[in-house]
């Protein structure tokens, strides 16, 4: 499984962070977009603190398998392809009996900065927040640094 690098801040402020990115030279890598999930989690996947996701992204669709190792910067592993349609795969997931437990939709704005993502969340009911995702903890701390982003309360978890 591949460990995946990131750690979120809450409760930002969008055009401050829009701002603080453009000024960085942050490339905006695509504009805000609405995107819709679905999340599977068995007992047996909870007892690994595992979930599976369909999401689709606006231009493309992923099946993901997440598992929590921890709750650090790394302690995120997950398994991730490329799937040709949201509906069906979900229809395919239920029929091999794993029907999804919950439909999400949310918004998401992402821009790169020396081949580190930095996504702009917006939920329902929910403050908006901002992931940033690298390569190696090192990249996501330097980037969490240089981007003035520390002083923010930090959530480790996705």
């Amino acid at each position: 499984m591949k460990t995946e690098y990131e750690v979120k801040f809450l409760s930002v402020n969008i055009d401050e962070i829009r701002e603080r990115l453009k000024s960085s030279g942050a490339e905006l890598v695509k504009p805000m977009r609405m995107m819709r999930r679905v999340t599977i989690d068995t007992p047996a996947l909870k007892q690994k603190d595992a979930f599976v996701r369909v999401r689709d992204e606006g231009d493309r669709t992923t099946l993901t398998y997440k598992q929590f190792d921890q709750l650090s910067v790394d302690g995120a592993k997950e398994f991730q392809v490329t799937v040709s349609d949201f509906d069906e795969t979900v229809q395919l997931l239920a029929a091999a009996g794993l029907p999804h437990g919950s439909f999400q939709e949310s918004k998401r704005e992402t821009w790169e900065l020396d081949h580190v993502e930095f996504m702009i969340d917006e939920w329902p009911w929910l403050e908006p927040y901002i992931e940033i995702e690298a390569g190696s903890e090192q990249e996501v701390r330097a980037m969490a640094d240089d981007s003035d982003l520390t002083g923010r309360t930090l959530c480790l978890v996705t």
